[in-house]
């Protein structure tokens, strides 16, 4: 909600703005969500539930982020040894 009251429609012109006053160049408001996925998936959440979060059709989608976890799956792998 604004300060009047009225609901906000889009946040593209204040994101942008807000990088402009902060001098961040080069830098997309899809750039968080990617920043979000990345970091739901190296805290360890599994990859459907950050599919459903960010809204993604598959997990195939989401596994691109996956990459982002190195350690991630190197810890899954170290489970999958285990057992």
């Amino acid at each position: 909600m604004r300060g009047n009251g009225e609901r906000v429609v889009s946040v593209r012109n204040g994101f942008e703005r807000a990088c402009k006053t902060s001098g961040i160049k080069d830098f997309k408001i899809h750039d968080l969500r990617h920043t979000c996925a990345a970091h739901l998936i190296s805290a360890g959440v599994a990859l459907a539930e950050v599919r459903d979060l960010l809204g993604h059709s598959t997990v195939m989608m989401t596994e691109r982020y996956a990459l982002l976890a190195p350690a991630r799956v190197r810890d899954a792998v170290r489970v999958g040894r285990a057992a």
